[in-house]
């Protein structure tokens, strides 16, 4: 079963794997705060909690990383890996 991103009104759908599970979105760009809540639907924030999300097979092939406050354009097929890390 797939999850959705809330949509962008008139964007195509496409579909992404984050965290090894397949996910259906509707927006031309996933923020770092996106990305997050797709691999662990309410999870814990705070300042104990530190995110890391990888990405692969981005437009041209790209591959990086997101830190809080960047995104990244979407494209179908793409690989996103996510971490959850307790500083405590």
């Amino acid at each position: 079963m797939s999850e959705q991103a809330k949509p962008d009104k008139g964007k195509k759908e496409v579909t992404i794997i984050v965290n090894a599970q397949q996910k259906t979105v509707a927006k031309e760009e996933l923020s770092f705060n996106d990305v997050v809540d797709l691999a662990f639907p309410g999870g814990p924030r705070g300042g104990n909690w530190v995110y890391t999300v990888a990405y692969r097979r981005a437009h041209g092939n790209k591959s990086g990383t997101l830190v809080e406050g960047e995104s990244v354009s979407v494209k179908d097929g793409m690989i996103f890996d996510v971490t959850q890390t307790d500083k405590s």
